[in-house]
């Protein structure tokens, strides 16, 4: 059974009085809490508030799978490398380019790791430049050329109905025709939340990368740039009629308009502090700036909200802070890192049936009601209701309307077999009652850390009838979904 993830404060009210004393359920088990109080003079609602919460449904979860990508030869060090197929890194290229020239491959991409050491079945996993790194090679001629990768980037593409579990690519070696290999793979969650340890049975085979099925694009991380923009930044040789405000020099962007008279304004980056080609800046270090023609000149307003250029390529959302690197020109251009892939899972959730308000019943007619000026709303007698509010000197309360008499236990939804309404009941100054039928009620109904479920039906919410308060009363309830930790 899942466990209640969160504290739920229940006020207790005792008797009609305003006193109310606080409790508190903690987290773990579905420990049951029934608190019943009447509403006061003049409240206008029922009664009170329950907090014991019912386990509809155990959290689904997905199902582990392994995704594979490409294989990728595993480059050493070596005592006796040549120079020219030595890596940054120690590692020896004589291998690997051994490989690519048997296969006709002039491109290719190799991976070298500190843990590579402990050979076929080792498991390679940790950040870029650390735990391993990646090279691009490419043989045309002469000596082989040798670009390092800086970000994590594969060929693993995930199928669409699967779900990140926070984990990267790694790389599992393998031995080929003598040749170390690192297969690229990602675990993944298929068809739901990510399962606990020990959840399902054996894990199935890996997805590899031929099988049919729309996918998510390559698991990767890529640097996303934005078109260049006009710069603004403090010169101590800034012409006076181009020092608009905040000490910025805006001369160029006044050029840039000044020699494009269709351009009605100009978006303009300003910088808090001197800079010079290639620096970067981060957002607290700008300020974003409208450039216009005015009557006298030119003048620079804020913008109220900062405007980016910058879009992620489809399947791919920004994982890291905006900052903008100075380019040569005035220019200067927005960069940010977008992490590709499939999405984090969902969080599991389990759904329960949380309590609220507690009202009383009428149910159907009895002979005698109307000679007792009990039958109100046409053809429902409110003797049980109204003998309940005089006990407890309630002059105003909430009731739920059924066609007929039902036992505890039956349940109350919009859609369902029985037919029903809700009505407001109060006291007249010469003691009778009178009552209106309302078209909603005060389910008060409170699930801290819960959200409602929006799809589960009509009996997903509504009214449950339970023998409390010496009679069959109705108390609110609503099905809600709430994370499992």
């Amino acid at each position: 059974m899942a466990a209640l993830p969160f504290t739920l404060k229940v006020a207790i009210l005792a008797g009609t009085t305003t006193g109310v004393a606080m409790a508190d359920i903690k987290r773990g088990g579905l420990g049951l809490l029934l608190a019943i109080g009447l509403i006061g003079a003049g409240a206008g609602a029922a009664s009170a508030q329950t907090s014991d919460m019912r386990l509809i449904r155990e959290p689904a979860y997905g199902e582990l799978r392994d995704v594979l990508g490409a294989v990728l030869p595993v480059a050493t060090p070596s005592a006796r490398c040549a120079r020219p197929a030595q890596l940054p890194d120690g590692a020896c290229l004589e291998a690997v380019l051994a490989g690519m020239k048997a296969r006709g491959a002039t491109t290719g991409r190799v991976l070298t790791a500190p843990g590579a050491g402990g050979g076929a079945g080792t498991v390679i996993s940790g950040p870029i430049g650390q735990a391993y790194r990646l090279y691009d090679v490419t043989l045309a001629g002469g000596a082989p050329r040798v670009a390092p990768v800086t970000l994590p980037s594969s060929s693993v593409r995930v199928p669409l109905d699967c779900y990140a579990t926070g984990r990267g690519v790694d790389y599992r070696l393998d031995l080929r025709d003598g040749q170390l290999v690192a297969r690229e793979v990602q675990a993944v969650s298929c068809g739901g939340p990510v399962p606990p340890i020990g959840y399902g049975g054996p894990r199935r085979p890996p997805i590899g990368q031929n099988e049919p099925g729309e996918r998510w694009p390559a698991t990767a991380t890529v640097e996303v740039l934005g078109a260049p923009r006009q710069l603004a930044a403090p010169r101590p040789d800034c012409p006076p009629d181009a020092a608009l405000r905040d000490g910025v020099c805006f001369a160029a962007g006044i050029a840039e308009l000044a020699f494009r008279p269709e351009l009605k304004e100009l978006d303009v980056i300003g910088a808090k502090r001197p800079v010079v080609p290639g620096v970067v800046l981060t957002a607290k270090e700008t300020e974003q700036y409208v450039l216009k023609r005015g009557r006298k000149g030119f003048k620079a307003d804020k913008r109220w909200f900062d405007k980016s250029s910058l879009a992620a390529p489809a399947g791919c959302g920004l994982t890291s802070p905006v900052d903008f690197e100075v380019e040569a020109g005035d220019r200067v251009h927005e960069r940010a890192l977008a992490g590709c892939g499939a999405p984090p899972a969902p969080p599991p959730v389990a759904t329960y049936e949380a309590y609220g308000a507690v009202m009383p019943v009428v149910m159907g007619n009895r002979p005698g009601c109307a000679e007792r000026g009990e039958q109100l709303l046409g053809d429902a007698c409110f003797s049980d209701v109204i003998g309940w509010m005089r006990a407890r000197k309630i002059p105003k309360a909430e009731a739920l309307v059924l066609d007929g008499f039902y036992r505890p236990g039956e349940r109350v939804y919009g859609g369902g077999p029985i037919r029903f309404s809700y009505a407001s009941v109060w006291v007249n100054p010469d003691g009778t009652y009178k009552a209106d039928r309302k078209h909603s009620y005060s389910a008060q109904i409170r699930s801290s850390g819960c959200s409602t479920l929006t799809d589960a039906g009509g009996e997903a919410s509504g009214m449950t009838l339970i023998r409390a308060d010496g009679g069959v009363m109705a108390r609110a309830y609503q099905w809600v979904a709430c994370p499992v930790r």
